[in-house]
């Protein structure tokens, strides 16, 4: 049952960012920002949910502040999304979170931030059933003390309007140019950071998605305003870059509870770009360690320990014997490669030849998964255009299309917004991130 209500939650407040009926002034709940503490007043009813954008005095990052909640329970969920300086709140609950007409929040935290003012504010209630559920949406939201709700000075502001210097979507700005906005989708386990919360068409704009403890990095994507898959680069440490449209632009990001949150490796640490691909590897036993206590996240990859992951990841099955001449028997991969080989999942250099000690290249590892996908009936149809890196024409004939579909599944990106590096060695941290990425799509295509 709280899964049911969660998952109401999410879909009522993803919902409300599609309609934003005005309510009258007088009426409607606001949020009262008092200092750094945040609180709802004037509520007329009970609510599940709460969702509050919030502008900051400066741009910031998850690094930088905290907002301590003020609500606790099994049942309460916050988190938030921060885009440049601007902080969006999210509170759900399984139950009622007020029991009266006004709700306190909680606080931020953090050196030279402040809450300004409030530029949103959107309240969920949940019936018995899915059609009881109605989310409301106030555009009049902000009051600090001394001042009323949709007032002027420092506590009002109307979101819909470009005064005091506000720059919104498709509007002209002192360089004449249409902006646009870059919003982000409901996040649970993890945060949201954009370089631009604004763009105008060709510029590049960064986001940062960061998982809450516990939590893994599982897909991200961005859309625009006709629900058009834009490109997104992989510019590694949870950074990825995209192109902004002539419209504005949602991102989504999916994060998942991590199996294992502990690690016994002294070269993994909590800030690593690759920590969370080396607890999902390493939490459903496809990788090891090199030692008790390293990962060793670049060194090389061997062709047999590739092969021998995806036979774990398969359940280790029954294999017969391979017909090549340098796998012999007793190895740790030799059931690994005769069951890959009996498959199609690899190909040897050779009908006698399998090269197991063999560093693996990135275009190999994109052959082998593309052969498993097939082997596993999943959708190999799509196709990324590789010549948008300068090295695109060096993928080997044999691989292209099998580059070409791991590049358009984000399994394999460029390693940076340039370079695809086909030939290049994929080291253990790569290899992680590259498996978690497909193993996800697969469980979760």
């Amino acid at each position: 049952m709280k899964r049911i209500l969660s998952l109401l939650l999410t879909a009522a407040l993803a919902a409300a960012l599609l309609a934003c009926p005005a309510a009258a002034a007088g009426s409607a709940p606001w949020v009262q920002v008092n200092g750094q503490s945040v609180s709802l007043q004037g509520l007329p009813e009970q609510y599940h949910a709460v969702q509050i954008t919030f502008e900051l005095n400066q741009a910031a990052d998850s690094s930088s502040f905290r907002f301590d909640a003020s609500l606790s329970g099994e049942n309460i969920h916050t988190t938030y999304t921060v885009n440049g300086d601007s902080l969006t709140l999210y509170v759900s609950s399984g139950s009622i979170l007020n029991r009266g007409g006004s709700l306190t929040l909680g606080s931020l935290s953090g050196q030279g931030l402040a809450l300004e003012r409030a530029s949103g504010l959107k309240l969920t209630t949940v019936g018995s059933n899915p059609s009881q559920t109605k989310t409301t949406v106030h555009d009049t939201v902000n009051k600090t003390t001394g001042s009323a709700p949709g007032s002027g000075g420092s506590g009002g502001y109307d979101p819909g309007s470009s005064g005091g210097g506000g720059y919104y979507p498709g509007s002209g700005g002192s360089g004449g140019a249409a902006r646009y906005s870059v919003g982000a989708a409901s996040v649970t386990g993890g945060t949201l950071q954009f370089s631009s919360t604004r763009a105008a068409q060709g510029e590049t704009v960064t986001v940062t998605a960061t998982p809450n403890s516990g939590c893994l990095f599982r897909s991200l994507s961005v859309t625009d305003g006709t629900g058009r898959e834009i490109t997104i680069t992989d510019l590694g440490g949870g950074k990825w870059a995209f192109t902004m449209p002539a419209s504005a632009v949602t991102v989504t990001a999916s994060f998942t509870p991590a199996q294992s949150d502990s690690l016994p490796f002294a070269d993994v640490g909590p800030g690593d770009w690759f920590r969370d691909a080396a607890a999902y590897v390493y939490s459903r036993q496809l990788m090891n360690g090199t030692a008790p206590d390293a990962f060793s996240p670049y060194e090389t990859t061997t062709r047999a320990m590739i092969v021998t992951i995806l036979y774990r990841y398969e359940g280790s099955p029954t294999a017969g014997s391979s017909s090549f001449q340098d796998v012999p028997a007793g190895q740790y991969y030799t059931n690994a490669v005769a069951w890959a080989a009996q498959h199609g999942v690899v190909n040897g250099y050779s009908a006698a030849q399998f090269g197991p000690n063999d560093t693996i290249t990135r275009e190999q590892m994109a052959a082998i998964l593309y052969r498993y996908a097939q082997y596993k009936g999943m959708d190999v149809s799509g196709r990324a255009d590789l010549s948008r890196y300068s090295d695109g024409n060096r993928v080997s004939s044999y691989a292209r299309d099998a580059m070409a579909w791991a590049n358009h599944q984000a399994f394999i990106n460029g390693v940076d917004s340039y370079t695809l590096q086909p030939g290049g060695f994929a080291n253990r941290a790569q290899v992680a991130t590259i498996l978690m990425r497909f193993c996800q799509y697969a469980e979760n295509p």
